[in-house]
């Protein structure tokens, strides 16, 4: 495992091309170019979410954080924020009009190898993994 860097950002709709920007950096100085946009994809829905319900909109006094682990043939990226904890497991889009949007986990799990969500004591973590 090579660490590959961590970042941090405030929660605020103006920090996702930073965050984007960040992505295509790892990926590039590491060879793996080609795997941009999947990983923007991903990385871009789960932080608009985490903007969007996490922190209300948006908060600059929060925080999150981007961790990249690269393996021989995968790529996690760990998002740890300090917005309320909230259970993945009461996640439910069914109020939801389909124009509204709903289906940004949806592609996040087609995308992905693997997601976890997971509740922390002051926070939320994401861990997501991609192939190589």
């Amino acid at each position: 495992m090579h660490d590959a860097g961590e970042f941090r950002f405030a929660p605020v709709a103006e920090s996702l091309s930073a965050a984007r920007a960040c992505v295509r950096g790892v990926l590039n100085s590491h060879g793996y170019g080609d795997k941009e946009m999947d990983v923007n994809i991903v990385i871009g829905e789960i932080l608009q979410n985490i903007i969007r319900y996490g922190f209300d909109g948006g908060d600059a006094s929060g925080e999150f954080k981007m961790q990249f682990f690269l393996f021989d043939n995968a790529l996690d990226v760990v998002i740890t924020d300090n917005a309320p904890p909230s259970d993945s497991q009461n996640w439910n889009n069914a109020h939801r009009k389909p124009e509204e949007g709903g289906h940004g986990l949806t592609l996040v799990n087609a995308i992905a190898q693997s997601v976890n969500f997971d509740m922390l004591e002051a926070g939320n973590r994401a861990t997501i993994r991609f192939a190589l």
